[in-house]
């Protein structure tokens, strides 16, 4: 029998799965093993510069004399604003004794120099070039490097700012004899370190966090990207996130791209970056770091610290027994399963305390079956603009009805790219669920046909302007009650 430390605990066996049977996990998931470790800093030729508005990392990129004299003063360049313009911004001053220049040369934006100003010596600036330009800077090799982290701040630098402080960035050189399996046969050997979950606490905006609460709801962490300075999950890609938290993206942060490409991904940082306005962050990795560390495929098993307080597409019971768990005062609305909750959002529910839920037979809640495999752009769409991409239970307002015929808004903004997939041959089956594509001038709407059609789909458009996503597998008859306005809620079925 192997003596081993899992998730910080010492335990005894002969394979991995005697010492993981009691462990939080998830089948199928990463295990990392640790069999031994040696750690060491390496210097960098990249400086993380600190000033009143934020941080800046720059790389030396030039092995000349202005480099050189950086390398060795770096301190001294700690200093107020000298002067700020559209061309650039500098801090000093600080003496240069290096051969002065009066040619002209010509820079890129995000250049970093040394200046000479007045060709004095004693007026020495380290300078942020702000947009391409051509200019005398009083050395013959001004340029030093490049910024690669924060231009942001050099936007927003004042002349009552200054450079508190400037750091050499060290990276941590691992040298380590590890695994990454799910193999539960390995035969263990004395002195292994095994992880098999990490835990995730959040502490940010409320709709960002519960945004990373819902992807992880499981319990589970897909690596869909992967580079030396990140994992990222990309399931909830192209999800709106509105709120932003600027801090700077330290090892271990997990942050919530919110607009550009990838809005929506939930990162999780190996390396430390500064702070960016297109990340939100909403959290950090508390234990299990080497899960994140050394994973580059597959999913991880994750803890949330809160766990997620959802009850939306619960019975009534069982939602109430876990706000009881919370001392959670409860309001509730009808009887049977909840399809409103009231805050919406984890956070909000911890912090006020109190809880109001919505509750409706489950013989009114419409269960639908999504052919993810032959349409997934459309249901992807359909996901997004009922919620069901985060909620168990979905809801669209009905904004039109005739005969066999129940229509529904779609959201324009979501509607870009329904190119046309799975449109129908010879006829619509009945209860399909379709969308408009975008060869209708009204793409994006949703319909639902409750009877057989050969000629038009469930929106009321041709064949050609219609992409099947669906169809409706229980409840019907009350698909056939509902008025215009009505809220008519979705169940998906998996």
């Amino acid at each position: 029998m192997a003596k081993v430390i899992v998730n910080g605990k010492e335990k005894e066996g002969e394979f991995l799965k005697d010492v993981i049977k009691d462990e939080f996990y998830k089948d199928g998931a990463n295990i990392v093993i640790i069999k031994g470790i040696k750690k060491s800093a390496e210097t960098t030729r990249k400086f993380l510069i600190k000033t009143t508005k934020g941080n800046i990392t720059i790389a030396i990129t030039e092995n000349n004399e202005a480099a050189e004299f950086f390398l060795n003063n770096y301190k001294s360049f700690a200093k107020k604003l000298k002067w700020v313009s559209g061309v650039d911004v500098a801090f000093g001053s600080v003496r240069i004794d290096l051969p002065i220049s009066t040619e002209s040369q010509k820079f890129n934006k995000w250049d970093v120099l040394l200046s000479l100003s007045g060709f004095d010596v004693e007026e020495g600036h380290l300078v942020f070039i702000k947009k391409k330009t051509e200019g005398i800077y009083g050395l013959k090799n001004p340029k030093i490097g490049r910024v690669v982290g924060g231009k942001w701040v050099i936007d927003r630098l004042k002349l009552n700012d200054r450079i508190i402080d400037i750091e050499p960035i060290t990276e941590e050189k691992e040298s380590v004899d590890y695994v990454v399996t799910n193999d539960l046969n390995i035969k263990l050997e004395d002195g292994w370190k095994i992880y098999s979950y990490f835990i995730a606490e959040f502490d940010g905006k409320p709709s960002a966090v519960e945004h990373c609460l819902a992807l992880m709801e499981d319990n589970i962490f897909e690596i869909s990207e992967y580079t030396n300075t990140y994992i990222a999950d990309c399931r909830l890609q192209t999800l709106k996130i509105e709120e932003s938290e600027l801090k700077d993206r330290d090892r271990g942060v997990i942050t919530v791209r919110n607009f550009g490409v990838g809005e929506g991904k939930v990162y999780i940082y190996k390396e430390s970056r500064t702070s960016s306005p297109s990340h939100t962050v909403v959290g950090r990795v508390k234990e299990g770091f080497e899960l994140i560390n050394f994973s580059n495929s597959g999913f991880l098993t994750v803890k949330t610290i809160p766990e997620r307080l959802c009850a939306i597409g619960m019975d009534v019971n069982k939602a109430e027994e876990m706000f009881n768990k919370y001392d959670i005062d409860i309001e509730v609305e009808g009887k049977g399963i909840v399809v409103d909750q009231q805050p919406e959002y984890t956070l909000d529910v911890l912090k006020e305390k109190k809880v109001k839920l919505k509750a409706i037979d489950d013989k009114k809640i419409i269960s639908i079956e999504l052919y993810e495999d032959k349409a997934p752009i459309s249901t992807w769409y359909f996901r997004k603009v009922s919620g069901l991409t985060t909620k168990r239970v979905g809801k669209l307002k009905v904004y039109f009805k005739h005969k066999d015929v129940i229509m529904f808004k779609g959201l324009q903004e979501y509607a870009k790219g329904l190119l046309p997939e799975n449109t129908p041959k010879d006829k619509v089956e009945a209860n399909s669920i379709g969308i408009s594509n975008m060869v209708s001038r009204y793409k994006g709407m949703i319909g639902i046909r409750l009877e057989e059609n050969d000629k038009y789909g469930p929106t009321g458009e041709g064949f050609d302007k219609t992409n099947i996503v669906g169809k409706v597998i229980e409840n019907v008859e009350h698909l056939k009650k509902v008025k215009m306005n009505d809220e008519v809620y979705f169940l998906r079925k998996i």
